[in-house]
């Protein structure tokens, strides 16, 4: 099952006006790509997904300002015998700090980042799934003149620690990651961006000894080496022509199943970019550049057994399907259209 999250509102005049109705469930046909409205539940700007299959629960943000209710929110999905499915509010935890965008699990705790406050939540996870209470709130520093922009995390279990992408501050911060969920900044171990980079969003290499983290405002991809006491960029590449970097407005990075291949999105050429991982020499090559089958790409997301690629388009309300061939590359099968404002991609 596939499910979409997507605006449904939007205060922010530069974005397009959210059109979805909440979070949208559809069945996906791995034969031929098809996908298939199923049913929603409704939900105020649920822009990002996680769900934890084991358990058919999907976690969402309410991404608002802490004054309109910015929250986080479990359901339940389940369907039926005759295939209706059905969404159950697990639990619902306010927080504060402004506008979460991105969430992850780290052992009995999810992560909350919250991009125009500059706040990292960690909130506890029930063996049930459902939600528990706000653990920690960690705001952010940053360098003089500067905001903190919380966009991203990934858990590093082997290692404890929690890494973060800090858009406003061009950094990868750094956290030691207690038994309990409680997170220490180690800024010693931080990595700097060149200035004005915007990293966005990162994805951890299956085996945890790489990462790769994609800029915002510049339209490259950079290769993180974890393998030793602290994380050091190995590489870099142009995800877009050397001309257009400046011009970029980078969106998601996803890794391949096998993390040999990498895949990031641009919103403003409505593009995906497929490099490779050369892991021997720790290196990233450029394979090719796709139009994504719609405008403004959010987010990619693979399918669960990694053979099919989706692309939520933003600007034109249409999900793009793309079959992954042997080599990584990717071959367009279909664009549905009339999917509201989709922002975010998640499995069940």
């Amino acid at each position: 099952m596939l499910l979409i999250g997507g605006y449904t509102k939007h205060d922010d005049p530069r974005s397009p006006q959210g059109k979805a109705r909440g979070i949208s469930a559809y069945d996906f046909f791995p034969t031929d790509g098809r996908i298939q409205f199923l049913g929603f539940a409704p939900a105020i700007n649920p822009s990002y997904l996680l769900s934890d299959r084991k358990r058919s629960i999907v976690y969402a943000v309410s991404e608002l300002s802490s004054a309109a209710g910015a929250r986080i929110t479990a359901h339940k999905v389940q369907r039926n015998k005759r295939g209706a499915v059905n969404f159950e509010l697990l639990s619902e935890v306010p927080i504060t700090g402004d506008h979460p965008c991105h969430l992850s699990f780290a052992g009995h705790t999810i992560l909350v980042a919250n991009y125009h406050s500059g706040h990292l939540h960690v909130i506890e996870r029930k063996e049930d799934g459902s939600l528990g209470g706000v653990l920690q709130t960690v705001e952010l520093s940053s360098q003089e003149g500067r905001q903190a922009h919380a966009h991203g995390t990934v858990y590093v279990q082997s290692k404890n620690w929690v890494l973060l992408t800090d858009l406003g501050d061009d950094k990868l911060k750094v956290f030691a990651r207690a038994a309990d969920g409680i997170l220490t900044h180690l800024p010693e171990a931080d990595v700097a961006f060149p200035e004005g980079e915007g990293p966005r969003h990162i994805a951890l290499h299956p085996e945890e000894n790489l990462a790769v983290v994609n800029g915002e405002l510049r339209g490259r991809v950079h290769l993180i080496d974890l393998s030793g006491d602290r994380p050091l960029r190995a590489n870099v590449a142009n995800a877009l022509p050397e001309r257009v970097l400046e011009e970029a407005n980078g969106a998601a990075i996803r890794l391949s199943t096998n993390g040999k291949m990498v895949y990031t999105s641009d919103r403003a050429f409505s593009v995906v970019t497929v490099l490779r991982i050369d892991e021997r020499s720790k290196k990233l090559v450029v394979r090719d550049t796709y139009p994504s089958g719609g405008e403004s790409p959010r987010d990619l997301s693979l399918a669960p057994r990694g053979e099919w690629l989706l692309t939520a388009n933003t600007q034109d309300s249409t999900v793009g399907v793309f079959r992954i061939d042997p080599r990584g590359g990717l071959a367009h099968y279909h664009t549905f259209r009339k999917v509201p404002s989709p922002t975010s991609l998640a499995w069940l």
